[in-house]
């Protein structure tokens, strides 16, 4: 009986997995132009039946795909990985735009959640606090909002090391944080276990342009439509067999 579901399951997988990575792909080639983004790449592994499954329908239906006789592995989606490397810096002449030239992430205050971006196209509210394009307080190192006040745009430095002034006067400095498993939640913002500062340079007056390759990426997605295209073809003819058998089984 393993013939009857192995293929099925298999080419089941296939087909779900080339489906989130076209996916994965649309959302990286629709942020090419996002300031900071990280491009997400998917992996695949394969999984093993375990013979020591003690499910119900395992143990209870002969011909169940979930018994290690009927079958070997599954190919499935593995995790989503984001891809830190660096994107091309632009230079915008805005002095309240910064980008990280080397490691590390700026951090921003969502509600009572503290989150992380590489856009540093920054603004002054109303009240003269530095935020992100969505509204979000961006932290100096204590983790407290940065005041800037409404100083002239022209009087702002901010230094390699992220230290803000204005004129003369030290204001803040800026947080930057080293992640590793980072992932990303949207809008641009990213989580990720906080780990040792590694070194890094502010850039003033520049932004980080996203690191999605779109030719890269439009080669990844007619591969991918390829792909998608074989598993349902292959799954389609297997149907078809399948029928015939059957038919020719009720003729019998």
């Amino acid at each position: 009986m393993a013939t009857d579901f192995q293929p099925i399951y298999i080419l089941a997988s296939g087909l779900l997995y080339q489906q989130r990575k076209l996916d994965v792909i649309a959302n990286n080639l629709a942020n090419v132009d996002t300031d900071g983004f990280k491009k997400v790449l998917l992996t695949a592994q394969a999984y093993p039946v375990r013979d020591n499954d003690t499910n119900a329908e395992k143990v209870f239906n002969p011909t169940s795909p979930l018994r290690p006789s009927n079958n070997f592995v599954y190919p499935i989606m593995g995790a989503e990985k984001v891809d830190t490397s660096p994107g091309e810096l632009k230079r915008t002449g805005n002095p309240l735009d910064v980008a990280i030239n080397g490691n590390g992430f700026f951090a921003v205050k969502v509600g009572n959640k503290v989150f992380y971006t590489r856009d540093g196209h920054f603004l002054l509210d109303p009240q003269g606090y530095l935020i992100t394009q969505n509204g979000n307080p961006v932290l100096d190192e204590n983790g407290k909002k940065i005041l800037i006040g409404n100083a002239p745009l022209s009087s702002i430095k901010i230094t390699k090391d992220g230290n803000i002034f204005v004129g003369t006067r030290w204001v803040a400095k800026l947080k930057v944080v080293n992640l590793k498993e980072v992932k990303h939640i949207g809008n641009n913002l990213y989580t990720g276990k906080v780990v040792k500062t590694k070194p890094y340079e502010i850039v003033q007056g520049y932004l980080e342009g996203s690191n999605v390759n779109p030719v890269e990426e439009m080669t990844k997605m007619i591969e991918t439509v390829r792909a998608y295209e074989a598993f349902a073809n292959a799954m389609k003819t297997f149907d078809e067999d399948n029928s015939k058998l059957v038919n020719e089984i009720l003729k019998a």
